[in-house]
């Protein structure tokens, strides 16, 4: 009850590629990292979009108590470094990558010139 995973694509995000599989690692560190408070709300939030020629992801979650990170540490991966190699080399100059670790939540903004 304490869960919420909410998926938006916009209408115009369609008629293009990018890299496949580049945005399962974002997504999978959110399920991965989510917090689970028994009193508060736990939600992930995932949104796609285009404008002006640009593709727009972001990722949002709620993030564990110290406690739960202990848990989760253990499983540690490389995950994100080999995100951002990726686009360093797929999409040199045309990307922008935001990654906010807050108090409370974890945010990824991606932008990616198409």
């Amino acid at each position: 009850d304490n869960y919420t995973v909410n998926f938006n694509c916009a209408a115009d995000v369609k008629g293009f590629s990018i890299e496949p599989l580049l945005l399962v690692p974002f997504v999978e560190n959110a399920f991965k990292h989510i917090s689970h408070h028994n009193n508060q709300h736990n939600f992930i939030q995932v949104n796609l979009s285009m404008k002006n020629g640009t593709f727009h992801f972001n990722s949002k979650n709620s993030k564990a108590t110290e406690e739960e990170k202990e848990v989760t540490a253990k499983h540690t991966g490389i995950g994100l470094n080999n995100v951002k190699r990726r686009l360093e080399l797929l999409y040199p100059g045309k990307h922008q990558l935001t990654i906010l670790n807050e108090n409370d939540t974890f945010n990824v903004d991606l932008a990616i010139k198409i």
